[in-house]
């Protein structure tokens, strides 16, 4: 039994890694980046705090909002602060690595983000397989849809709608244009859920 939690734990770890690479993929396409990237990428483009750091500093924002909400604090949502850590250091290191279509073609920045959303896709629906913890983004969602008595669905479109908005205001008002939030962020918006089931069949039979 222990075993097979480690196993679980081991496959949403690298469920979190392959996320992030995706992120970072998307964003390094230069056609916008995930609706809940975005913000945290914006504010890296104003300020020399990097996108991993508003990552972490968004995440445990969100987990203290989960708390609140919950009226809690369990080990599992404990369990959120080095997943994200983790999820928040490989953004960081995949930006590093990955070099930038910003300005370039746009069939080769739309290859990056095709790229971004097949794998950050992937990487969810490991996460999903493992069902051990999430993220605290989706953590948080899931808890303000129990309290609303809401489907995850729903509240779910709320909340990455808010952060693209969001994101687009703070982007407006320092650059004057939409700085990271353009056509990937729809595009991303649209096919990753749908990409997560299509994985979420494949991975079905896998026994973890």
């Amino acid at each position: 039994m222990r075993e097979k939690l480690i196993g679980r734990y081991a496959v949403f770890a690298l469920g979190a890694v392959i996320c992030a690479t995706g992120i970072a993929f998307l964003t390094r396409a230069g056609l916008g980046t995930s609706p809940i990237s975005g913000l945290p990428f914006v504010l890296s483009l104003i300020t020399p705090l990097s996108m991993g750091v508003y990552t972490l500093a968004f995440n445990l924002f969100f987990l203290l909002c989960e708390a609140v909400l919950r009226r809690c604090f369990t080990w599992r949502q404990a369990m959120q602060i080095p997943a994200t850590l983790l999820f928040s250091a490989c953004i960081d290191q995949a930006m590093a690595v990955i070099p930038t279509r910003y300005g370039g073609p746009w069939l080769d920045s739309f290859v990056y983000l095709v790229a971004g959303c097949l794998i950050m896709a992937f990487g969810i629906a490991l996460e999903v397989k493992a069902d051990v913890i999430m993220l605290p983004g989706e953590a948080f969602v899931r808890a303000l849809s129990r309290k609303l008595g809401r489907e995850f669905g729903n509240v779910k479109v709320c909340f990455d709608t808010t952060l693209a908005a969001a994101a687009a205001v703070v982007a407006l008002f320092a650059f004057g244009r939409l700085n990271g939030v353009r056509e990937g962020t729809l595009l991303s918006a649209l096919a990753v859920g749908q990409l997560v089931k299509g994985y979420g069949k494949l991975l079905g039979r896998w026994k973890i």
